[in-house]
C-alpha cells in the first residue's frame, strides 16, 4: 500500500463518519473560535464575547440561521456575516458591529468580554467562517 492510498483510506473513513463532521468550538476563557473539521481544528480566531453583565450563553448550539448583513434595532448596529446560535436569535456569531455610517466597532476589543452576549469575529475571519459554515453546524462555547 502506497502512502496515498493510506491517506485515501483514512480519509473515506473520516468522511464516512458523521460524529467527524464540522463543527464550531468557542471558548470564552481565552477568547478563541475554533472551526474543525473532522475533529480536527483547522482554523483558530481571537472573539470578543459577552461581558459579565450581558455573558454568552454557554453550552451546546447549533447555527440555526445566516443573515449576510443584520441589523440589530436595539443596539443601532448592522452585524454582517450573522449566524443565529439560539432561537429566539438574540445571540449570535457576527463580524464586528457596524454603525450606518460603515465605521466598525470593537477590533482592539478581540481577545476581550465586550460584547452584549454575541460572539464577534474579525474582519475577513467573520466572511470567511460564514461561508464555510452550514444551517445546523453544531457548535459549543464553554
Amino acid at each position: 500500500m502506497t502512502h496515498g492510498e493510506i491517506i485515501a483510506l483514512q480519509s473515506s473513513q473520516l468522511i464516512g463518519d458523521s460524529s467527524l463532521s464540522k463543527s464550531i468550538s468557542i471558548n470564552t476563557s481565552d477568547q478563541t473560535l475554533s472551526a474543525l473539521a473532522y475533529g480536527y481544528a483547522f482554523a483558530s480566531f481571537p472573539i470578543s464575547t459577552g461581558t459579565w453583565d450581558y455573558p454568552t450563553p454557554l453550552g451546546n448550539h447549533a447555527v440555526i440561521n445566516k443573515i449576510p448583513r443584520a441589523y440589530s434595532r436595539r443596539w443601532g448596529l448592522y452585524m454582517p456575516w450573522w449566524m443565529a446560535i439560539v432561537p429566539s436569535g438574540t445571540y449570535g456569531i457576527h463580524e464586528l458591529p457596524e454603525w450606518p455610517n460603515g465605521a466598525k466597532e470593537g477590533e482592539e476589543h478581540l481577545g476581550s468580554r465586550r460584547s452584549h452576549g454575541c460572539i464577534r469575529v474579525g474582519v475577513g475571519a467573520a466572511k470567511a467562517l460564514y461561508d464555510w459554515t452550514s444551517i445546523g453546524t453544531p457548535l459549543t462555547v464553554k
